[in-house]
């Protein structure tokens, strides 16, 4: 290895992976007491977090948003959802219950510890456990066995600290049985909805708009804008500078192979025969007697699809005669994939159990897993090892370029003196997206954090490296009104607007509330009133939709008292309701139901326990989070 190294010590490959090295002995402890401060996000009862980890913690909070909102994971939302504080408030929980763990001396041992990386399906090859698949995966991810097993052991004792204090939850029968009845419970209602926005023939005089604007001109302030010069070093621009030799693509290769395999998968079909969660063992052996007349249907010639069609208590294959495609052992759960990657083309299972109930599982087909050549991909690795040098080389001239910006002061002396070319903005505000350059945010923000006559290092952005200065700053303003007309009027309508439906809203009320009945006071005023049938308290409101401010009101009512207090203000507007009915739960319905009530009143004891317990430690614990960090 150190030949290698010495042999190329010029390259950006070696560069790439002497940063790498560099990286983790930073975040691992090595370095000044500074060092360590600056690479850090917070300090709990003595204990850092690193930067490293919260990076990681938030990637990973950002992959599951991402795949649980898709493309509307927008800056808004994300700005709701807080990642930062989300991130590090886990790492801080995390970290105290480890400390709590090792203050009982409670343990994982090695056996425990063997067994859960031995059972990790990422580590496993035809269901057992492959070292060599171990070694590659934690190589992949830039992280040794040692860093890894030690990762893992806090995760196990922060499980066995949980289970500990968890575990001793219960829930009696007649508690699930009062829990079933107030989620069962359903109500019917009459409602009037006075919606702002069906209010059209409100007008606004001009006296009213100068007065609304006068009263309101901080809403409408011009934010200070800056104008900005700066360099572009874009990653595409150093491609054809890299020159990537054969050595180092297949040594790539040898060292990344499992990313560029193909898992075996297999293609089946299945009729799945539900069994209820609370069900007899002989009410299992009932529906286990009936999947397999099923299978002898089957075996006797009837085409599996037409039976998948007929049978199957899946509603999202039955529709498809039961095909499921073509999928990998990790996406199905194991008994299931267990049968299915055991079995040849053309086979049927015998009955198979999972949690769903019992399977008839048919394969149609088989992909072997394939281990490419070199030859199939270096082409591809070729590429991306291209892309990854530009970037390397991209950065060494940014910070080049940069040092020497900042020794002269300005970056036009140090284009000129170079033959490089300066680009310049538009005057744009804070947030604001700059025509040109993707990930505008942190160009903006480090805009206005610079001083005058400041140079900014190198920032790193989705296609390439930035250096830039202030030119110019415009203080924030209050526009005249003739500028912002539009937008005040607007605004002055939608608060006018808003006012005649409260007003409406509860003149109605008040009428109910003086004896007068729903309909008729309806009818006198032209309006229709309407009816939303039964509903639960979860989910939404027939006619109304997802009004949780209406739903708490509407189970707060009972028959001697149908009418609330107020009106009820509303996403949508003003409602205003009046109890019809109100239905029990059934008793007769909570044995099929206790099981799955049961697991919810569990699940929202040991998130108040353990909320209250993580508390308990914040508030006796000592932590302190690095000053800034989470503005």
């Amino acid at each position: 290895m150190l030949s290698l190294m010495r042999k190329h010590a010029g390259s950006w490959l070696i560069k790439v992976v002497l940063g790498v090295i560099v990286v983790v002995f930073v975040f691992w402890g090595v370095g000044s007491y500074r060092e360590q401060r600056r690479n850090r996000v917070a300090v709990v009862n003595g204990a850092t977090i690193s930067v490293e980890a919260y990076r990681s913690a938030y990637n990973q909070l950002m992959e599951q948003y991402r795949k649980q909102f898709g493309n509307a994971l927008d800056a808004k939302l994300l700005k709701t959802l807080d990642l930062k504080r989300q991130a590090l408030n886990q790492l801080v929980n995390r970290r105290l219950v480890l400390q709590e763990a090792n203050r009982i001396d409670l343990r994982v041992t090695k056996e425990e510890l063997v067994r859960a990386i031995q059972n990790m399906a990422a580590f496993q090859l035809n269901g057992q456990f492959n070292p060599r698949r171990y070694q590659r995966m934690l190589s992949l991810n830039r992280m040794t066995p040692e860093m890894f097993e030690e990762s893992m052991q806090e995760e196990l004792l922060a499980q066995k600290m949980q289970g500990l204090i968890l575990g001793s939850i219960k829930v009696s029968d007649s508690e699930a049985l009062e829990t079933f009845k107030w989620r069962e419970a359903k109500v019917s209602l009459e409602y009037m909805a006075f919606k702002p926005s069906s209010y059209k023939d409100v007008k606004v005089t001009p006296q009213e708009l100068e007065t609304y604007f006068s009263e309101h001109q901080k809403d409408y302030e011009i934010p200070p804008k800056v104008k900005a010069r700066y360099l572009r070093f874009g990653f595409k621009d150093f491609e054809s500078q890299v020159n990537v030799s054969e050595e180092e693509v297949s040594q790539y290769f040898e060292l990344n192979k499992e990313q560029y395999t193909s898992p075996k998968k297999v293609r089946a079909r299945h009729i799945l025969f539900e069994v209820d969660p609370a069900a007899t063992q002989e009410q299992i052996e009932a529906v286990r007697n009936k999947a397999l007349n099923v299978l002898n249907e089957a075996k006797a010639g009837t085409d599996f699809g037409k039976l998948a069609e007929q049978y199957s208590d899946d509603p999202g294959s039955k529709t498809k005669g039961g095909d499921l495609g073509f999928f990998t052992k990790d996406r199905m759960v194991k008994p299931f994939s267990d049968a299915a990657f055991a079995m040849k083309p053309g086979e049927i299972s015998k009955p198979v159990r999972t949690r769903f109930g019992w399977h008839l599982i048919k394969v149609e087909g088989v992909h072997e897993a394939k281990e490419p050549t070199l030859a199939e991909v270096k082409d591809q690795i070729r590429s991306q090892l291209g892309k990854e040098g530009a970037r390397t080389l991209a950065y060494d001239r940014a910070e080049e370029i940069a040092d020497a910006c900042y020794g002269a002061g300005h970056i036009d002396e140090v284009a000129q003196a170079r033959g490089l070319e300066t680009l310049e903005t538009d005057f744009f505000a804070r947030g604001e997206q700059v025509k040109g350059i993707p990930g505008a945010e942190t160009f903006t923000k480090t805009a206005f954090d610079l001083g005058d006559d400041e140079v900014s290092e190198s920032l790193e952005l989705a296609d390439g490296y930035y250096i830039l200065e202030v030119m110019e700053r415009k203080p924030a303003e209050i526009p005249e009104l003739g500028i912002v007309e539009k937008k005040v009027k607007k605004d002055l309508m939608a608060v006018k607007q808003d006012e005649q439906a409260k007003k409406d809203a509860e003149a109605f009320l008040n009428a109910l509330k003086g004896g007068m009945a729903f309909q008729k006071e309806a009818k006198n005023r032209k309006l229709e009133a309407k009816g939303t049938g039964f509903f639960k308290r979860f989910g939404s409101i027939p006619g109304i939709g997802a009004e949780q401010e209406v739903m708490d009101v509407a189970f707060s009512l009972n028959p001697s008292d149908p009418l609330p207090e107020a009106v009820i203000n509303a996403r949508q507007g003003y409602y205003v309701i009046r109890l019809k009915d109100r239905q029990a739960a059934d008793p007769k319905e909570f044995e099929a139901k206790k099981s799955d009530t049961k697991a919810g009143v569990i699940f929202q004891k040991r998130q108040r326990l353990m909320d209250g317990w993580l508390a308990q430690l914040r508030q006796e614990g000592e932590i302190t989070i690095e000053e800034g960090f989470l503005e």
